[in-house]
């Protein structure tokens, strides 16, 4: 593996399950330990079908102090029955002496497929044995945890679900909903089931859907700080928190509302049309002119105290035990005074 070579995405993966495909060994890595554990489950689930007896399957949880050889002479050993063996090994990143991976790669047994997990980007790629690992296309990493990736993901999974979805529209989702992709998957199985097979989902069908999962969704309390609306704000506010949102999930949604009402005060001078502007903000023409709203609020010198507010907000969350409650009106207070 040469420094300008990538490691291949984790979705490519995908195209290997197949009897005449599947490969000996199978290394996931990176950030997204959701994706990562999605895919393995899929590829295990795969390769037993290509089992023919249950002691033919195995799954481990690797540390630090465990013996990593003796699952690799797990994976020469022959199977029970006459198909594949299958082995899941989880947190590869534990393991003390990953050289010892390097023999078994160099001539993998073919009757056994060995999933290995990785949580977290490889540290050093440039060594052994991950040099042979991606030689050898066993290799594998998650996209970047950015919009980006979140929206391809979104649109890959959709897929799966039988129903279409447009880059626009998967950009909403992850904005309404925020970046968990447990929740995002719950919303995009709802939608599946309302649209049936093959359908396609606009933005209105997706804002009514999602907003019947909480009684407010993050865009009722962004509509509430762009109208300056601090009781209410503070209402809804404590109603996503007694919900499925974090106090960081909220912090981040507003930082993300208050820094897209800035773009729109700087791209106002290019009088650009709000699709145009909405991508060069990097946000759905939806969001976008939602944000739009809060001009009048949010003067230049507000938006700078907004910043300085989310800061102060930010660091009580990681320094402090106070009250998540407390956190957020403290923060809607500095805002919205």
């Amino acid at each position: 593996m040469s420094k300008s070579q990538s490691i291949p995405s984790i979705f490519d993966t995908l195209k290997t399950l197949s009897k005449d495909k599947l490969l000996p060994v199978y290394l996931l890595s990176g950030d997204d330990d959701f994706l990562i554990s999605e895919i393995a489950t899929k590829i295990n689930d795969f390769a037993e079908t290509l089992i023919e007896s249950d002691f033919d399957k195995e799954s481990f949880s690797i540390d630090k102090s465990d013996n990593f050889s003796s699952i690799l002479d797990l994976a020469i050993a022959f199977p029970f029955g006459t198909g594949k063996k299958v082995i899941t090994v989880k947190n590869f990143e534990k393991v003390s002496d990953k050289k010892l991976l390097s023999e078994y790669i160099s001539n993998p047994a073919e009757f056994t497929c060995l999933i290995l997990t990785n949580f977290g980007k490889i540290s050093s790629p440039l060594k052994e044995p991950f040099i042979e690992l991606a030689n050898k296309g066993f290799l594998f990493e998650t996209p970047k945890k950015d919009t980006r990736g979140l929206v391809s993901w979104i649109l890959h999974r959709s897929g799966e679900l039988n129903f279409k979805i447009s880059e626009e529209n998967a950009l909403l989702v992850a904005e309404i909903v925020g970046e968990e992709k447990g929740l995002i998957e719950m919303q995009l199985r709802k939608y599946s089931d309302y649209i049936g097979g093959g359908g396609n989902i606009d933005a209105e069908t997706i804002n009514k859907l999602t907003s019947t999962t909480k009684e407010y969704t993050v865009f009722n309390l962004q509509d509430q700080i762009a109208a300056g609306n601090k009781s209410k704000a503070l209402e809804i506010a404590y109603n996503l928190l007694d919900g499925n949102y974090e106090i960081v999930q909220i912090i981040t949604m507003i930082t993300k509302f208050i820094s897209t009402v800035a773009q729109v005060h700087e791209l106002a001078p290019l009088h650009q049309n709000d699709f145009a502007a909405a991508k060069i903000a990097n946000v759905s023409p939806y969001y976008y002119i939602n944000c739009k709203k809060g001009v009048r609020v949010f003067s230049h010198k507000r938006l700078m105290k907004s910043a300085q507010a989310l800061l102060s907000a930010d660091l009580m969350v990681k320094t402090t035990a106070s009250d998540p409650k407390t956190i957020i009106t403290l923060l809607l207070s500095e805002i919205l005074s």
